[in-house]
């Protein structure tokens, strides 16, 4: 017990080593508890968040870009009509293609025999 005693004496002469030993203590403590580990997670979950956030602006932008441009131009509700709801303008000339004959799907795939 005495050599014990005489190596922590020794330690109290040294207020650099006892810094750095109570330091030491602290992150032991601070890692047992996970309150570290904790902290690391919410910077990292605060990362993610934060390029949710920038990219979910960028969209917005974009979508307020595109509600801006049908506010102002009939050209673009008109395209947009054609383009997603297959409407034709007055006088429009419009094509009409029929599938080929199809061909049984037998004849395009090997049969297997067992």
């Amino acid at each position: 017990m005495a050599p014990i005693i005489d190596w922590f004496l020794a330690l109290l002469e040294h207020p650099v080593k006892i810094g750095i030993t109570a330091t030491g203590l602290a992150l032991v403590g601070l890692l047992t508890q996970g309150t570290l580990i904790d902290l690391w997670n919410l910077k990292s979950e605060q990362w993610k968040l934060q390029k949710r956030y920038q990219e979910t602006l960028k969209y917005n932008q974009s979508i307020q870009a595109k509600i801006e441009q049908a506010r102002t131009s009939d050209k673009f509700i008109g395209r947009q009509a054609r383009e997603k709801l297959d409407l034709v303008k007055e006088d429009e000339l419009v094509f009409i293609f029929e599938n080929e004959t199809a061909v049984p799907l037998s004849v395009l795939t090997p049969s297997l025999h067992l």
